[in-house]
């Protein structure tokens, strides 16, 4: 399982009411064409993933997604 988890990178964690947040960034993720991963720690905490290679892009459309929110 560690070959699989070296290729991803978390780019957002968040906890509580504001999980939600990550179900929607997934959303603008995959609409933008990136692949996501997310994983479940505990009873609330998610945090999304995308692969290494995209992390710049991610980054891009992660500062776009906050300004909109």
């Amino acid at each position: 399982m560690a070959l699989f988890w070296n290729r991803w990178i978390a780019v957002r964690t968040e906890g509580g009411s504001r999980s939600e947040l990550i179900d929607r960034l997934q959303a603008h993720f995959k609409a933008n064409g990136l692949k996501t991963k997310i994983t479940i720690e505990g009873s609330s905490l998610k945090r999304i993933h995308v692969l290494k290679k995209d992390a710049d892009r991610a980054k891009v459309l992660l500062d776009a997604f906050d300004e909109e929110h």
